[in-house]
């Protein structure tokens, strides 16, 4: 749900190109950022944190079937 209402795809490489693609208009821009320039930095801040949170549960998955094969062996 948090993935649809972001401005960008929540993966790595999706993100870093939003991020250059801002850098580079704030650049043109002579260094003034605007709202839109903001917000787009905005949503790649927020994308990085979903990124972080699935990795957490991939972790805690991964922990949690290891525990379990070595309880079965």
């Amino acid at each position: 749900m948090l993935k649809q209402n972001l401005l960008i795809d929540c993966n790595i490489k999706a993100i870093k190109e939003r991020l250059q693609t801002t850098l580079a208009n704030i650049q043109f821009q002579k260094n003034v950022m605007i709202w839109d320039d903001e917000e787009k930095l905005e949503h790649c801040i927020m994308a990085l944190e979903i990124l972080q949170e699935e990795e957490k549960e991939n972790n805690l998955l991964t922990n949690k079937i290891k525990t379990l094969c070595n309880i079965l062996k």
